[in-house]
């Protein structure tokens, strides 16, 4: 049924304040259903997915999940690249290990 089984998705904390059982239910179902119920259904869930998106940025939510919301700890672009790393497939993860490296050596330049 899904040709990318051998993939790894891996959610991220913002997928996370999105997930709703119910959507995830349904989700797993498509694949079962005729093509054009398939259609309908996948946008009406991106489009409940939007809807959470924005509420969660009306409110408070968000502003839980933000690093530098504390207003103590300014994150550094190399915590980016690190956060951002394990999402990456292989050529990725070597770019962005060498932008690290990069960010290292220049943050070191500027220290002296």
């Amino acid at each position: 049924m899904n040709e990318n089984a051998g993939t790894d998705v891996r959610l991220t904390d913002f997928d996370y304040l999105l997930a709703d059982p119910h959507l995830q239910m349904i989700k797993a179902a498509i694949p079962y259903m005729q093509q054009p119920l398939q259609r309908f259904l996948s946008m009406m869930i991106k489009m409940q997915e939007l809807n959470r998106t924005m509420s969660l940025f009306s409110g408070n939510e968000v502003s839980a999940m933000s690093i530098g919301s504390s207003g103590d700890h300014k994150p550094s672009p190399v915590e980016m690249l690190q956060a951002m790393k394990p999402y990456a497939n292989p050529r990725e993860r070597e770019l962005i290990e060498m932008m690290e490296n990069l960010q290292i050596m220049m943050q070191a330049m500027q220290a002296t």
